[in-house]
């Protein structure tokens, strides 16, 4: 494996990764309906800027407890809470889809907790294993 996709593995396991990667969609689907020349968003009022308003919330959220896993609580039920007002106030939540990849990414990345040295130390036993195993297959070869 090359070494910049081990450096990225290594960074993934220590955050909450697929949970924001929801929420930033879900903030996504919300705001997309909306965007186009700004003439268009002061003619759609209220509505056009609450979406921008929840949709960017959602996302900003998504960025904070992907960078900062250890303030994740906080990020997640902010973009659960836009996600779920993003139903009444912009197109029904991103057709909907945007207000349920929301709800579940904020869910997935409240939830996330890191790894223990107990985990830690069973994963790099697995590892050893595996490792092992290779060199006494290509042993016997």
């Amino acid at each position: 494996m090359s070494e910049w996709r081990v450096r990225f593995h290594r960074w993934r396991r220590t955050r909450p990764f697929w949970g924001p990667i929801l929420l930033a969609l879900g903030g996504w689907f919300v705001i997309r309906p909306v965007i186009s020349s700004m003439s268009a968003v002061v003619a759609l009022g209220a509505g056009g800027v609450t979406a921008y308003v929840l949709g960017g919330g959602m996302i900003l959220a998504a960025a904070v407890s992907m960078f900062r896993p250890e303030q994740r609580h906080f990020p997640a039920l902010m973009g659960v809470l836009f996600a779920v007002a993003s139903l009444p106030l912009a197109n029904l939540g991103g057709w909907v889809i945007g207000m349920m990849l929301g709800i579940v990414g904020g869910a997935m990345t409240f939830a996330w907790t890191p790894y223990d040295d107990k985990q830690i130390a069973k994963i790099e036993a697995r590892k050893a294993e595996a490792a092992e195993a290779t060199e006494g297959a290509r042993g016997d070869a």
